[in-house]
């Protein structure tokens, strides 16, 4: 933004060094923000001031991306700041994020909070409709796009809701351990097209600590549940001898869990509906289906007592 009749510039810098200049009104950087124009100006005054272009010149140490983007929402309160559902917006709008909160421009604020919201549902219905919502918009997509183009990336996530959005941290750190300690965001040449990546560098000590003692929790409450379900012991009303194959259900439901360390996932897919396969794991079986339904209770059950359970796998958050 550079305007002609504006009556103050605003210099700032990249991590390179390079220098952008924004021409603005102090009169429209005041009407939106008193905290913006005390800062600008503390003494309500531009006396002493450096001259840049026949106008005062302030020098601002955030980065021109997002200062450029909190100015334009200034100038347009209305135009949306991000395209909505862009999934990498914890990224890109940080910075004006933390702006926003700085100058107490609580329209901005909330309109990025609420964009970022959608990725993050409080409840597991929703969340498994986002989930497919991503499966869907990958599978349109171009060969080249990969999850990483269409879905939110956690680290990001993380580092914003801890200080904006806290209720979100609990769905983004369970995200973050269902994927490989070395998942690397935008580089997947040797990886399937869905996998996802994680920006590691935004990543504390502490983070991965909470992450890998969430793992562990994780895997200790599905096996506990399992065992107290006594599904060894399976016993076929119909007398059609499913215990057999509810047997080796619960064998891959465990494998499956392992590798992939994604229960929620893996509960669903392990339903017996046709319609919910989605893993060559899963095989078809003769199990009757009075069992079938039995069966599928117990995880449908199972996956809900899970997802409520989540804030036990990563407390103090």
């Amino acid at each position: 933004l550079y305007f002609p009749d504006g009556n103050l510039v605003i210099l700032t810098r990249d991590h390179a060094g390079n220098h952008t200049y924004f021409r603005v009104h102090q009169s429209i950087l005041s009407k939106h923000s008193k905290a913006l124009s005390d800062h600008i100006f503390p003494d309500s005054s531009a006396t002493g001031r450096e001259i840049y272009d026949g106008v005062p010149l302030v020098e601002f140490q955030e980065d021109p991306r997002d200062l450029n983007i909190f100015l334009k929402f200034l100038y347009e309160p209305f135009a949306a700041p991000i395209q909505r559902g862009d999934p990498d917006i914890a990224f890109k709008m940080y910075g004006a994020l933390r702006l926003a909160d700085k100058f107490l421009i609580d329209p901005l604020k909330d309109t990025i909070l609420s964009y970022i919201r959608e990725d993050w549902p409080q409840s597991l219905q929703s969340w498994d409709e986002r989930e497919a919502f991503y499966s869907r918009r990958l599978k349109s997509s171009p060969p080249s796009t990969t999850m990483d183009n269409v879905a939110p990336e956690p680290a990001s996530v993380i580092r914003l809701a801890r200080k904006f959005e806290p209720r979100i941290l609990t769905l983004a750190f369970y995200h973050l351990s269902r994927l490989p300690v070395n998942a690397t965001y935008g580089a997947h040449n040797q990886a399937p097209r869905h996998a996802r990546g994680v920006r590691g560098h935004l990543l504390t000590p502490a983070d991965r600590e909470k992450v890998a003692l969430g793992r562990e929790r994780m895997l200790r409450w599905i096996s506990d549940r399992l065992e107290s379900l006594s599904l060894d012991t399976w016993q076929c009303k119909a007398e059609e001898g499913c215990q057999t194959y509810i047997y080796w259900r619960i064998v891959v439901l465990h494998r499956s869990v392992m590798r992939s360390m994604d229960v929620l996932t893996t509960l669903r897919t392990m339903r017996s509906h046709k319609m919910e396969r989605g893993t060559s794991d899963v095989v078809e079986d003769a199990v009757c289906q009075h069992c079938n339904a039995r069966w599928d209770n117990i995880l449908n059950d199972t996956r809900r007592d899970f997802f409520d359970s989540l804030p036990s796998f990563f407390p103090d958050l």
